[in-house]
């Protein structure tokens, strides 16, 4: 008997790390299938976020539609739509932006912030810190066939892994707005090099956020003024709403005065 139960005892010793394995196997399989349905849940909402609308132009008596953009982009090659267009209206220069976005289409630059909160969070930290540990960087000619710009919206930049400076601070600056700060994308240059970042005003005062940045800044005083902020020269910023252009050619390091006009403004639907 005694032969009998050392027998048993040694065949469980033996099983059990199989069955510890298999076990921690099926953990792994069951997150990720958990995961895959989450991000084709995802999909399917991406695929459902209204990007269609049309802009209103400070001074003239028409709208700018997505149609004409889209009809105006058609004529050129693909290599040239893959660019960001600034865009000028009856006479009036620089009214607003558009970009070619996942679906291959061009539409405005507001419409990329779609909205998209991934959580609920108190702390104004919390989304810079979420992109630093989440989300890494590609450029886009290297994601998509050599294209030099390909936006994803507020929604699919939380759930695409990688993505480019535009994709960054998209998503940055939607999830602030939803936390009721004054955020928005601004479009120009880091040394000497096309970029985009978030400028977020806070109690009066402006925080520029490298919405790239892979430091995980877990307070809100640990962001950089962007006063102080050196190598950024800005030419425009928008938001869900409105499209600014700067109205100097001088560089600037702030984002609000009279070398700043609202030059549109973008109504969904």
């Amino acid at each position: 008997m005694r032969i009998l139960l050392a027998g048993i005892l040694l065949g469980v010793l033996l099983t059990l790390p199989e069955l510890l394995q298999q076990h921690k196997q099926a953990r792994v399989e069951n997150a990720l299938a958990v995961q895959q349905r989450m991000a084709a849940a995802a999909t399917e909402q991406a695929l459902k976020d209204n990007q269609r609308g049309s802009v209103v132009v400070n001074g003239s008596g028409a709208p700018l539609t997505e149609s004409m953009v889209q009809r105006a982009v058609g004529k050129r090659t693909v290599e040239e739509s893959g660019y960001i267009s600034v865009w000028n209206w009856q006479g009036i220069e620089n009214v607003t932006a558009s970009a070619r976005g996942l679906d291959q289409l061009h539409h405005f630059a507001n419409s990329y912030l779609v909205g998209f909160q991934p959580f609920e969070t108190e702390s104004l930290w919390v989304p810079l810190y979420t992109l630093a540990i989440r989300k890494e960087y590609q450029y886009d000619h290297l994601q998509y066939a050599g294209l030099a710009d390909i936006w994803q919206t507020s929604r699919q930049a939380y759930f695409q892994k990688r993505g480019d400076c535009e994709d960054h601070a998209i998503l940055l600056a939607d999830w602030l707005i939803n936390l009721g700060v004054d955020a928005r994308v601004a479009l120009g240059t880091h040394k000497g090099q096309g970029h985009a970042w978030v400028v977020a005003i806070v109690d009066d005062t402006e925080y520029l956020l490298e919405a790239t940045s892979k430091r995980r800044q877990s307070s809100w005083q640990a962001m950089p003024l962007a006063a102080l902020a050196e190598g950024y020269e800005v030419e425009f910023q928008f938001n869900r709403d409105y499209f600014w252009a700067k109205t100097t050619s001088a560089p600037t390091r702030t984002y609000r005065g009279n070398h700043w006009i609202r030059k549109s403004q973008f109504i969904r639907g």
